[in-house]
């Protein structure tokens, strides 16, 4: 059975199930429509590897792996394990491919492009994306911070479902183009002066105002959001998400 190694290009191969690669520098390899096994990769370099129509699902990488200018396409990552901050992918390209699963939160993306790929309910850590490009429709999707760092993402051709973002900065991302989508800055101070008027507003009532308030609070530590208008109106109704840019003062038109 085959074993990854630099060079190769194969199509339909069957890999031997576990090999623990250590210490390895691969690169200019392409393997299409196969079953890659179960590689470990241990303080490993990957470098211009295309997987084409591929099953990662086993793959695993540890002690600081770095895979450069990789392509995965229409591949299986499901279950790709990455220890906590060992494994770094750099100019690399996703598309189409599966991640659900994958311990994304646990490697640092830079310079890196993901196009119609499926990773739903996952929580990406923002200082792990550098510089990244979505395409595609994300799903439930957190992007979490410390506070104050910065998410520099683009997400110009993608719509947000879901998605939603905690302790980070967002000023350097391009908000989706797509109508349904509102970037709002100045959260923060926006949310005190709402939480104030609503005390005052005898036309809610308590259940309304309950509902109202939770919503603004998660958002009153954020200077800076995108909101999904289309999806917030699936979710909670036309009236509400009214009655919510209203009381920030913003036009959800």
């Amino acid at each position: 059975m085959r074993r990854l190694v630099s060079g190769m290009s194969v199509d339909n191969e069957l890999f031997s199930d576990i090999v623990r690669y250590e210490h390895e520098t691969i690169r200019g390899t392409a393997i299409i429509n196969s079953n890659v096994g179960s590689p470990i990769f241990w303080s490993c370099n990957l470098h211009h590897l295309v997987f084409d129509t591929c099953d990662l699902t086993n793959a695993r990488f540890f002690a600081g792996s770095m895979i450069d200018n990789c392509t995965f396409i229409r591949s299986d990552l499901r279950s790709v394990g990455i220890a906590r901050d060992e494994a770094v992918f750099t100019n690399c390209e996703f598309s189409n491919c599966d991640m659900r699963g994958m311990t994304l939160e646990n490697a640092t993306f830079i310079d890196c492009t993901f196009y119609k790929c499926r990773f739903n309910d996952r929580i990406l850590q923002a200082a792990n994306i550098v510089n990244c490009s979505f395409a595609g429709k994300l799903v439930d999707i957190t992007f979490e911070g410390n506070g104050k760092q910065k998410l520099i993402a683009n997400f110009e051709n993608c719509i947000l479902d879901g998605v939603r973002f905690v302790s980070c900065d967002l000023t350097q991302c391009t908000p989706p183009k797509s109508k349904n989508h509102l970037y709002v800055e100045q959260v923060s101070a926006l949310v005190k002066n709402a939480l104030t008027k609503i005390d005052d507003d005898p036309s809610l009532s308590d259940d309304d105002r309950k509902v109202l308030v939770r919503s603004l609070r998660k958002l009153e530590y954020m200077e800076q959001y995108i909101f999904n208008t289309a999806h917030m109106k699936k979710i909670y109704g036309d009236v509400f998400v009214e009655r919510f840019f209203s009381s920030l003062e913003c036009n959800n038109a």
